[in-house]
């Protein structure tokens, strides 16, 4: 009698089994991001801070229609106190949205005491509750999910200021007032003006603005605008 041998299949790599289990890593991992970050925001309900709501009706053209230097900011991860100086954010409307949906194009720019540069370019869009605030910002070759939000919760053209928070602030500090984390995502707060000049009035009235809505604005440390040589925006 003549024995057929069938082929054995556990001894045999298997690529579709190999990218299945690839693909379900990547599912949970966003699975946990995404909790992570719906906490983030749910953590200021918990600790009493207030909701900070994005301005309405936001012209983002007009917003992107000129650089911002920043003359207060908080500490975080990718902005350490050291590099408190010559801040500059720079954005644009793209042409075209990049592969992951990105329509902003930014561009910051900073230095340290000695002058060595920091920075480079990121990407950006605004939420899907458009038209509002709400900005996600991430670099460009990550899927949107893994964008720290930007909230523009105080913005004058006319006055040329904007303030900043990077998420929900759900972190107590004094008198009612709440910060954000140092970290990267959900973290930093910052004061935008038009002018390279300090204004201390100006900045007095965003400072104001940010305690009105829960915001400690005593977590920013001045930034030192003075004698930079910006590169073309």
């Amino acid at each position: 009698r003549k024995v057929v041998s069938l082929p054995t299949l556990a001894h045999k790599p298997s690529t579709d089994r190999t990218e299945r289990n690839k693909f379900c890593r990547m599912i949970s991992l966003l699975k946990i991001v995404s909790l992570f970050i719906t906490l983030s925001v749910a953590a200021a309900f918990f600790t009493g801070c207030k909701e900070v709501e994005p301005v309405e009706d936001f012209d983002l053209e007009e917003y992107v229609s000129a650089p911002w230097y920043i003359h207060e900011q908080a500490i975080t991860t990718y902005s350490p106190l050291e590099w408190n100086y010559c801040t500059r954010a720079v954005y644009g409307i793209r042409d075209t949205s990049t592969f992951w949906g990105y329509e902003v194009s930014v561009n910051n720019y900073a230095q340290d005491e000695n002058g060595e540069e920091q920075g480079g370019p990121l990407c950006a869009y605004q939420s899907w509750r458009k038209p509002d605030g709400l900005l996600g910002v991430a670099p460009c070759f990550l899927p949107k999910l893994f964008a720290g939000p930007y909230l523009v919760v105080e913005y004058n053209e006319d006055e040329g200021y904007a303030l900043i928070s990077g998420g929900q602030p759900y972190i107590q500090t004094k008198d009612g007032l709440c910060r954000t984390s140092q970290g990267t995502n959900n973290a930093g707060l910052w004061i935008f003006s038009r002018s390279q000049t300090r204004n201390d009035t100006m900045i007095q009235v965003v400072r104001d603005a940010a305690i009105a809505k829960g915001i400690d604005p005593d977590v920013m440390n001045p930034v030192d605008q003075t004698d930079c040589d910006y590169p073309p925006p």
